[in-house]
């Protein structure tokens, strides 16, 4: 049935309506969420990421009673949007304008595997579908059209965003990346995007994480134990450990070459200051500086982004009217096709009976349909004029009323060997 764009409904809970721990914990829920919320409502999809949970879905009665059961008391962090309000905020998470870091790229890709997850297992349908194709598309437009996501943030990008202004390149160079974690992980993979010759060296605590890291990044693994002679020889040098005290003590960077940069991104420092007159040096401080340039870099480009959002919305919105208006006239062609099978197969009943057959009977079928095809045809303009409006309560009469004839057609007909066929197919 057509489905008015205020039955859109948003239930979400993120990093602004909660504490992250609170938000951290709805992410198990996704699967007994679809279990308890899909039985009220036609389609569903959940969003969930450590920095929210969303779920959108076309309302129903129940849906909200359902929803605060299954959060339980992280229930009053919860905000509900509707109709164009819960599409615009679609929009600008995938736009990277609701992240924690202003136009972070990940969520994009979180949007579409989200929708993607709940088409594959029947619980999106076509209004699912046509919302997240528009978040999808407004997302790449607002990062293809702006700079909202421009240069590194986050303290391992910057680091080899800064490291590579002082090197110039890291082709050829030799980088040792100290600590297979999380930042250790980013700052390799980085690094073996920007360049294919440069040989990376992980070394970690335990090798066999140092392993896997060097493996995923064409790399050479190490253990800790090897860390003194590494340093000797390499240009540059990552530091991304978590220490009570300094790894790279003034002894160990002592040993270095000169000219080799040290890039500390550990948090509190692994790198006793200040480091030899021969090195280079960067740390979280003045790593600090430099996204906070890019922060503001990329708040300048909001307004723009912004902008738009509110295009691709419009857009969306005529969409969504466009299908309801769709379905409309197919509820339309549908009771018409109804009457004329059944009012064909009491006529041809009689012409029969007077000996009328073959082509005869062909030609008033084909007839009937002509006919009701023009008689409908200012109901079908008027479908698409009211689309056109935004009049989506003419649409929903529309279906409603054909809806109840259909019903009393189907009531009161007469047991038949088999359903009459629609004969009639839906114009262009």
């Amino acid at each position: 049935m057509a489905r008015t764009l205020d039955e859109l409904i948003l239930i979400t809970i993120n990093h602004r309506s909660a504490p992250l721990k609170v938000v951290g914990k709805l992410e198990n829920l996704v699967e007994q969420a679809y279990e308890r919320l899909y039985p009220y409502t036609d389609e569903l999809v959940i969003l969930a990421t450590c920095n929210r949970f969303e779920v959108y879905a076309l309302e129903s009665p129940r849906l909200l009673i359902e929803a605060e059961s299954l959060l339980g008391d992280a229930a009053k962090y919860a905000v509900v949007l509707r109709g164009l309000d819960a599409a615009r905020h679609l929009f600008r998470v995938a736009a990277g304008l609701e992240s924690a870091i202003l136009g972070e790229n990940e969520i994009l890709g979180q949007v579409a595997k989200a929708y993607e997850s709940a088409r594959s297992r029947g619980y999106a349908g076509k209004y699912m579908s046509l919302l997240f194709h528009y978040a999808v598309k407004t997302g790449k437009l607002v990062r293809s059209k702006t700079m909202i996501s421009y240069g590194n943030v986050g303290a391992p990008g910057a680091a080899v965003h800064a490291a590579e202004k002082v090197l110039g390149s890291y082709d050829g160079r030799r980088v040792l990346v100290v600590g297979a974690g999380e930042a250790g992980s980013i700052i390799a993979t980085l690094i073996r995007q920007k360049s294919s010759s440069a040989r990376l060296m992980v070394v970690n605590r335990t090798y066999e994480r140092a392993e896997r890291l060097a493996k995923k990044v064409s790399g050479e693994a190490y253990s800790l134990d090897k860390l003194p002679e590494l340093l000797e020889y390499a240009d540059v040098v990552f530091v991304a450990v978590t220490v009570d005290k300094p790894l790279l003590t003034r002894d160990l960077l002592e040993r270095m070459k000169h000219g080799a940069l040290v890039v500390d991104v550990s948090n509190p420092s692994a790198v006793e200051l200040p480091v030899p007159s021969h090195l280079g040096y960067i740390g979280l401080q003045g790593l600090e500086k430099v996204i906070q340039k890019t922060l503001e870099r990329r708040r300048q480009e909001v307004p723009k982004a912004e902008r738009i959002v509110e295009e691709q919305l419009a857009l969306f919105r005529k969409a969504w009217m466009r299908r309801a208006a769709d379905e409309a006239i197919a509820v339309m062609m549908e009771y018409a096709g109804r009457v004329v099978e059944e009012e064909l197969q009491e006529l041809h009943g009689r012409l029969r009976g007077l000996g009328v057959d073959g082509a005869a009977l062909t030609a008033t079928g084909d007839f009937a349909q002509s006919l009701v095809k023009k008689l409908l045809r200012p109901m079908i303009v008027y479908a698409h004029r009211a689309a056109v409006n935004g009049q989506a309560h003419v649409l929903e009469e529309i279906v409603e009323q054909f809806r109840r004839e259909i019903e009393k057609r189907v009531t009161n007909r007469p047991e038949r060997d088999s359903p009459p066929r629609n004969r009639l197919r839906c114009p262009p």
